[in-house]
């Protein structure tokens, strides 16, 4: 390598590193909680106007003698406040909007000295203060208890909630509630019921642009079938004026053809700058009411009327010593965010793998990151976030990443919240033993998923992010050619000297892929560089064994 190539790779190589920086986590804190979702993620996160980061999530300690709701705030500057409790005495599963000037608006459930369950929402006081007026949406038609509120505020500053009711009898469906406040959370419209269903699916998510809502969830297809689901939404335009009964739409209608696809037990959804709606789910085959596998991520574009795939699983696992866990498939717990300067979509996700799993029998958990530059057409291949592999680890020393909530609000990062399982499964179900589990905050520079902020210049050629990444051993590197050419592809250590030369040859147009096998190397960072007649592009990898 030329001197002058070595100084500019060196550049390159600093770059890359300070940006790689931000995937080091922040501890917002801890709990012995570690199931913060049942069913579908919502939001736990968000990214407001002036920089600052949001935080919420179900605490215990010790478990489960007191379970509350808490609040972290990341100023701009990076400054933290430091958590807080919101809400004690049994409070719990809550959700995370901001109001126009910034302010947390939480939503949550709690238990009433009656036994019954009451929805509240808390709304702070100022900006990352972390006091909160409480307010109680009038959520119930009847006695039943209402759980699992979700929360989003739309452009006229309007709040709006989702809950769902228990069934007055095992086996009967759950009733889904809406209501809104006009006023910040003072007063509420009288409540409605949405629709009835079998999961606990439901979320309300709103425009960044215009007035609309949608309140998106799982339908059953009888009650005999619960697990048969298909994916439903029901948008308002305005914000207030609703058709619960004529306005759903049935995005999949697997029930209708001959497609042995069931969506599962969540969902997610985001509003674009383009004011569309993007709604994400996982399905698998259902066979004599048995889910089978894989379990496959999709995506569905209002504006277009096309469902995609992201992502799926493996088509084999375990038949025992290895669960993923209640209200768990081996890709799950998904959540949707928009990057503001190109209005790409981006989707998060859990990833299980049957190789890493708890000396309790619950395999571990990675967060997945997948970017789309073409509103959900194709997508960019998935990148690791967490590579936290702790195969046979004991309770106390795992790894196990879980229930990751997206900031639906992407600026040059990604904005992620999610649990460090210390022991892999559910407490609230029985799975695995009572550990203190950090609550992890991690900032992904987008450019890492494929996408810069800045128009690329025009080039022959499209290099996408090497997967999996981090990696142990092996690793696949893909790239694409518009037109025939001669190509370089290379890997080079961090002082920018050669490694191998994996291709070097003409090569025809379209899609090719080559592994790299680094077993005799040691753990660090590498970068492999593809260069063809009209330019040269570098990335970075990380190796880890």
């Amino acid at each position: 390598m030329r001197p002058s190539t070595v100084i500019l790779f060196a550049v390159a190589v600093a770059a890359c590193n300070s940006a790689y920086a931000q995937f080091w986590p922040d501890t917002v804190g801890y709990t012995q909680y570690d199931l913060q979702s049942s069913g579908s993620v919502g939001e736990r996160i968000a990214l407001d106007g002036a920089g600052g980061v949001h935080f919420t999530w179900m605490n215990a300690s010790p478990y489960p003698t007191i379970r509350g709701v808490a609040y972290n705030y990341r100023s701009p500057s990076g400054d933290w406040a430091g958590g807080m409790f919101v809400f004690q005495s049994g409070a719990g599963y809550p959700q995370l909007a901001l109001t126009t000037d910034d302010r947390a608006v939480i939503v949550f459930h709690r238990s009433q000295p009656s036994g019954a369950e009451s929805v509240y929402c808390a709304v702070d006081l100022a900006s990352g203060f972390g006091y909160f007026d409480i307010f109680r949406p009038p959520i119930r038609i009847d006695s039943r208890v209402h759980l699992w509120p979700h929360v989003s505020r739309d452009i006229s500053g309007r709040l709006h909630v989702t809950a769902t009711h228990y069934p007055q009898y095992v086996g009967d469906p759950l009733l889904v509630m809406y209501t809104r406040s006009n006023d910040g959370g003072t007063t509420w419209v009288a409540p409605q019921a949405v629709d009835r269903v079998m999961t606990r699916s439901t979320i309300v998510v709103a425009s960044r642009v215009s007035g609309k809502v949608a309140i998106v969830y799982l339908r059953h297809l009888s009650v005999l079938l619960p697990l048969n689901n298909d994916v439903y939404y029901i948008q308002s335009l305005d914000g207030a004026t609703w058709d619960f009964l004529g306005g759903r739409v049935n995005v999949t209608n697997y029930g209708g053809n001959s497609d042995s696809l069931w969506a599962n037990t969540d969902c997610d959804a985001v509003y674009d700058y383009d004011d569309n709606l993007h709604i994400i789910w996982t399905a698998q085959p259902l066979y004599g009411g048995i889910a089978q596998y894989p379990v496959r991520l999709f995506h569905y574009s209002v504006a277009s009327g096309v469902i995609t795939a992201i992502a799926s699983g493996d088509y084999s696992w375990p038949d025992s010593g290895c669960d993923f866990g209640q209200g768990n498939v081996q890709v799950c717990k998904m959540s949707l965010g928009v990057h503001e300067p190109t209005n790409n979509i981006c989707a998060i996700y859990t990833r299980f793998d049957s190789s890493d799993c708890s000396a309790g029998g619950y395999a571990n958990g990675d967060i997945y990151a997948q970017l789309s530059s073409d509103g959900g057409a194709s997508w960019f291949s998935p990148l690791n976030l967490t590579n936290s592999r702790t195969p046979g680890c004991e309770a106390g020393d795992c790894d196990s990443d879980n229930w990751a909530s997206l900031s639906e609000r992407i600026n040059e990062n990604l904005h992620i919240f999610y649990v460090n399982d210390k022991d892999a499964g559910s407490i609230p179900y029985g799975e695995g033993q009572v550990t203190d589990n950090p609550l992890l905050y991690i900032r992904v520079p987008v450019d890492l998923l494929g996408v810069s902020d800045e128009a690329a210049p025009p080039r022959d050629f499209v290099l996408r992010q090497n997967y999996p990444n981090p990696f142990n051993a092996a690793t696949r590197i893909e790239f694409a050619l518009k037109e025939a050419s001669h190509i370089s592809l290379s890997i080079f250590d961090v002082r920018g000297d050669l490694i191998k030369t994996l291709i070097d040859k003409q090569l025809s147009p379209g899609n090719h892929s080559v592994v790299w096998d680094a077993e005799y190397l040691s753990s660090g960072t590498y970068y492999y560089s593809l260069k063809t007649v009209t330019g040269s592009e570098t990335k970075k990898m990380i190796l880890l064994k």
